[in-house]
């Protein structure tokens, strides 16, 4: 008998705890992608719930069908979705940024069907990749089981999750997401711009020529050479957007 209630209780303990890291895993990067199987998900939550197991302390005495219990279970999923939406928006800033140059460019017509944002241009899908190789080189995905551990002694299970005022400081993180992606694009835009205002002067000399069968390679050889020769000298612009996440979740969880 005391055998059957010690299961119960460790079973109920990896429950709670993976409500909250189950949120994380459906909208972080790379963990919560849409390619990614779901059994794959399911059971990367499962053994990180147990992996944190200690970390999250006693489950709260609170029967799970009960009132309490629904609003403690919704709390901690919210708390795992806070968590895995301010990393997700601080990597869309690289499919914005990929969107911005394809429109200058004139590849924003090439896109590629992703399954997890639908149709992209070619570059929003190349500044993802490159932007997870980042998270992946910098060892964010360790940074965050680290943080995911101490979460749950800054905000224990059952005690009330995130406040208001994180919902606004997290809706205010989005003005990050642009900004970023503002820096990432702003070269390569600025240098297309200056080759459609000379097309234009061009087109004024010569209005016979046909500057769509010159002016496209032309902007699309200049764009990528801009591309290869700034991305070089991005990384602390991905370097200060994942900090930005990191310490906005380090504020909201009190760690």
């Amino acid at each position: 008998m005391t055998t059957t209630v010690q299961l119960a209780d460790g079973l109920f303990a990896i429950l709670w705890t993976e409500l909250r890291v189950g949120g994380v895993v459906m909208l972080a990067p790379l963990l919560g992608a849409m390619y990614v199987p779901r059994r794959i998900r399911l059971a990367m939550a499962l053994v990180l719930a147990m992996a944190l197991l200690p970390s999250a302390g006693p489950p709260p005495a609170i029967e799970p069908l009960s009132g309490p219990g629904v609003l403690a279970i919704t709390q901690e999923l919210i708390v795992g979705l806070a968590i895995g939406f301010v990393l997700r928006v601080a990597t869309e800033a690289a499919l914005l940024a990929g969107q911005l140059i394809s429109t200058g460019m004139g590849l924003s017509f090439a896109t590629v069907v992703d399954p997890q944002n639908g149709g992209m241009p070619l570059l929003g899908r190349f500044y993802i990749v490159v932007a997870s190789l980042l998270l992946l080189a910098t060892n964010a995905h360790l940074s965050l089981i680290a943080l995911l551990a101490q979460s749950f002694a800054a905000v224990p299970i059952g005690s009330g999750g995130l406040s208001p005022g994180d919902a606004r400081a997290i809706a205010d993180f989005g003005a990050v997401m642009f900004a970023g992606a503002v820096q990432l694009a702003l070269p390569s835009v600025i240098a297309i711009l200056m080759v459609n205002v000379a097309f234009g002067v061009i087109s004024r000399a010569a209005p016979t020529l046909n500057l769509f069968a010159v002016g496209f390679p032309i902007t699309i050889l200049l764009g990528l050479f801009i591309l290869v020769l700034s991305i070089r000298t991005q990384a602390p612009v991905w370097e200060g957007q994942m900090t930005d996440a990191f310490d906005l979740l380090t504020r909201m969880l009190g760690s």
